[in-house]
């Protein structure tokens, strides 16, 4: 009885706490339409960029390792009200990226693309304006779109494609192959159409590595077109269903645990600073928030340890992958150049690339060796695509294997930037820019 009233006193100073801090974000949302706690609702399906994020919104991002408050503008990006007339003069740099653009880890004004334009005006360059134009989960697909859409009011005169390689070759296939749709059921309220949730489960077939059985479709031809997008699937579209036996009354009992557990952890602020808090997947990647696999992890199409593959298998849309990517950058570099605004690529690195922990964790939970790999792999891939599309490239993954502080650069467990991640890209694209003879 002891126990428990203490257990009760401590999540009553708890809760009192998180009421406080509540209220803090609540002045911190003033103004927005909506506060959202987690990021379901901040989304929307999108007809030419898959989905975007709802105008006027304020997020609050909650993880072990931050606490922190996202909002969007009059136009759904994060950052400050855009003008509705571009104002005479002004030089807009427009900057279209993932999660690790759009931010939500860090407050606003240190974000990479905030910091790039504190740099630049600090430097002389007065009237430049950086738009962030990034969506979390964002690959070049729905960067391409997204820029073709908002053209007219964007009036970009530079472009930057932030391209991560932790996602966007292999989600540039999903993207393509199955659309998104309406899921009310996921924590960002969006997710994959069936037919990528299809191809994702049966992509495991095509990887010798994993040992399991299935169809490989056969290796694309060169000669033929590139698959085009099918587009997103019609409202109230159901999940993929599971294939195979249903789960005994053993499993269902289990999982039921399991999700119970969950629940008194993410309600009880006390159990979750006991045992920790569940991750929450609408916030964090969290591929660093899991100790090493106990068992062998199965390479899919969406795995970006495929990308580092040095004999990577053939089968057709792994074959399709990389050139996706070039085309959808192409797509990019035609709209901005019908404004007369030219375009580069960002390259930010995987985390493994460069920090040795997460380096032998990927390679365990794989079940790889070092000969099986080539960490540069895919910046070589990418800087071909980019040169076929007339893109400079400015590859930041050098730059943080040279710093003696790289394991500063990602937080430990969200693997995004931290503030020391997003000042130190923001300034080396700075200096790139101002080397480039693009600004006024």
């Amino acid at each position: 009885m002891a126990l428990v009233f203490a257990a009760l006193v401590a999540e009553i100073v708890l809760q009192v706490g998180e009421l406080r801090e509540s209220n803090l974000v609540s002045l911190q949302c003033a103004g927005s339409s909506s506060m959202l706690n987690g990021q379901k609702g901040l989304f929307q399906i999108d007809a030419d960029a898959g989905y975007v994020m709802r105008p006027d919104v304020c997020v609050r991002l909650r993880s072990i390792e931050y606490d922190q408050v996202l909002r969007t503008n009059n136009r759904g990006m994060v950052g400050p009200d855009i003008p509705a007339t571009k104002p005479a003069g002004e030089f807009r740099v427009v900057v279209l990226g993932d999660s690790y653009t759009a931010g939500g880890q860090v407050p606003y004004d240190q974000l990479f693309p905030a910091v790039l334009e504190q740099q630049l005006r600090a430097d002389g360059y007065q009237d430049v304006r950086v738009i962030d134009a990034a969506v979390g989960g964002y690959t070049t697909f729905n960067e391409a779109g997204l820029l073709r859409e908002d053209l007219a009011w964007l009036q970009p005169d530079l472009v930057v494609v932030a391209a991560f390689l932790g996602n966007d070759v292999a989600e540039n296939v999903l993207a393509t192959a199955g659309g998104y749709r309406d899921a009310p059921e996921h924590p960002d309220g969006v997710t994959w159409g069936p037919d990528a949730s299809r191809l994702l489960a049966d992509s495991q077939a095509w990887f010798p590595h994993n040992g399991v059985q299935g169809d490989v479709p056969p290796p694309w031809d060169p000669t033929q077109p590139l698959p085009q997008p099918v587009g997103n699937a019609p409202p109230g579209t159901p999940p993929l269903s599971a294939s195979g036996p249903p789960p005994t009354v053993g499993t269902r009992l289990r999982r039921a645990g399991t999700e119970l557990w969950a629940g008194m952890r993410a309600r009880s602020l006390l159990l979750g600073k006991l045992f920790g808090a569940p991750i929450d997947p609408s916030v964090s990647t969290a591929p660093g928030a899991a100790g090493p696999s106990a068992v062998q992890r199965p390479l899919t199409v969406a795995s970006f340890e495929w990308t580092i593959l040095r004999d990577p298998p053939h089968s057709y849309w792994l074959d399709v992958a990389w050139p996706l990517f070039g085309r959808y950058l192409g797509d990019v570099r035609a709209s901005a150049a019908a404004v007369g605004a030219p375009s580069m690529v960002l390259v930010i690195p995987e985390i493994g690339q460069f920090d040795d922990a997460n380096h032998a964790r990927s390679l365990q939970d794989y079940r790889l060796s070092e000969n099986d790999v080539d960490w540069d792999r895919p910046q070589r891939e990418l800087s071909m695509q980019a040169q076929a599309d007339g893109l400079p490239v400015l590859d930041l993954l050098p730059i943080f294997r040279a710093r003696s502080d790289r394991d500063q650069l990602y937080l430990r467990l969200d693997t995004h930037f931290t503030a020391l991640g997003h000042q130190v890209v923001g300034q080396e694209l700075a200096t790139y820019l101002e080397r480039s003879g693009w600004l006024r």
